[in-house]
């Protein structure tokens, strides 16, 4: 099934798929600890206005996903989740403030942005390719849920996104891939080559994607990559598009004024999953660190760069008082809640991601880095996909 079918056939597919799941229809209303790298293992991805919840069901094997660095959304209890917030609002895309009440951040299609790697079973970074006209196909089953979609890199089949991208019409948020090695540097300047060939779609460069997360092995530190940043700056050769930094929440509640100070946008990531939480604690502890991270650099145009929720495995918090239950009902009760949640709040938030990728269960995430998609690796759309394709016009 794609979402070029009609509408009956989508209906059809959801009332296949999820009997005995507990979902009615909607109400109105890439290295280890990241997801959706291109490039390199690991890495981490918008919304529908979309009410009402569905019970969690147990995955099949409890702790399976605890692999890597958890360090995604910061491995905290489900108590203490840090200090209450209180900043006037966060900013948007474009370095525009967007606040509760102002502008609004959404169009509406479901998402607004979601993490996309185009890697195909039997397909892997440094292994064989997807083709043009896979990540075509891609790009067209995403199209009528999002406004963009964002990738980690410009090597290798995601060579062919801006070109699609601007083609299809999509907004496309395009990084390089930093690790602390001696390709950083031709990543960064490839990058501003990509962006210096003026494709309309590329509305934000983002360089690096969880560095100063994975520090500890890629020894890449802060300087260093504001280095790196200043590097993409003095070869880029257009105008327009948003500079970014992407790392966890963490890692920028270290407070770096610095490195926020060296970009337009600050992206930050978290996620309930990582830290145990139980599903009903999943979208208020992410809220609560928006109101986190607007209270430490107010002013400074922010989003939420990557939340989501897997489809498979456990997690358990480091107190041992709540586990985290990835199934294909939590992960639609996560995005229904958080999509709708931050819609409603007016801040820019994009998910992680598209499609599942069978390559990541060794990258180093663990064997749940593969079930983050809300698309199967064959392209069928799991329930939280079906919600908001049932949902479309």
């Amino acid at each position: 099934m794609t979402i070029s079918r009609p509408r009956q056939l989508r209906l059809l597919a959801l009332a296949a798929l999820c009997v005995g799941c507990g979902f009615g229809p909607p109400s109105p209303t890439n290295t280890p600890g990241a997801s959706g790298n291109s490039s390199t293992p690991g890495g981490s991805g918008g919304v529908p206005n979309m009410g009402g919840g569905a019970a969690g069901t147990p995955a099949t094997a409890a702790g399976a996903g605890a692999g890597g660095s958890g360090g995604q959304g910061g491995d905290t209890s489900q108590a203490g989740l840090g200090p209450v917030g209180g900043a006037a609002g966060a900013g948007g895309l474009g370095g525009s403030m967007s606040v509760a009440g102002g502008p609004p951040v959404y169009s509406a299609k479901p998402m607004s942005v979601v993490a996309y790697s185009p890697y195909r079973d039997g397909q892997a970074p440094g292994g064989v390719q997807p083709t043009e006209a896979q990540v075509r196909e891609d790009l067209e089953l995403l199209k009528p849920l999002v406004d963009g979609v964002r990738v980690y890199g410009t090597d290798g089949a995601n060579g062919f996104v801006p070109d699609l991208c601007d083609e299809l019409g999509i907004d496309l948020h395009i990084g390089a891939w930093i690790d602390g090695l001696a390709s950083d540097e031709p990543n960064t300047r490839a990058l501003a080559a990509v962006v210096s060939e003026g494709h309309p779609s590329i509305k934000t460069a983002i360089v690096g994607n969880e560095v100063l997360a994975r520090s500890d092995d890629n020894l890449v530190t802060e300087e260093r990559l504001i280095e790196l940043i200043n590097i993409y700056k003095g070869a880029v050769t257009v105008q327009g598009v948003t500079v970014a930094a992407a790392d966890t929440y963490p890692q920028w509640m270290v407070n770096r004024p610095n490195l926020a100070a060296s970009v337009d946008l600050v992206i930050w990531h978290t996620y309930g999953w990582w830290s145990g939480a139980d599903i009903a604690n999943a979208y208020p502890l992410v809220s609560k660190r928006y109101d986190d991270m607007m209270a430490l650099y107010p002013n400074k145009p922010m989003l939420l760069g990557e939340t989501g929720w897997p489809s498979m495995f456990d997690r358990m918090s480091t107190d041992l008082t709540t586990t985290a239950v990835g199934s294909e009902a939590n992960q639609a009760r996560f995005y229904r809640e958080a999509l709708a949640g931050f819609r409603a709040r007016n801040l820019p938030m994009w998910m992680f991601s598209a499609i599942d990728e069978q390559w990541k269960a060794t990258s180093g995430e663990g064997m749940v880095g593969a079930w983050w998609g809300i698309f199967t690796t064959a392209r069928t759309p799991k329930a939280a996909a079906l919600e908001m394709m049932t949902a479309l016009p």
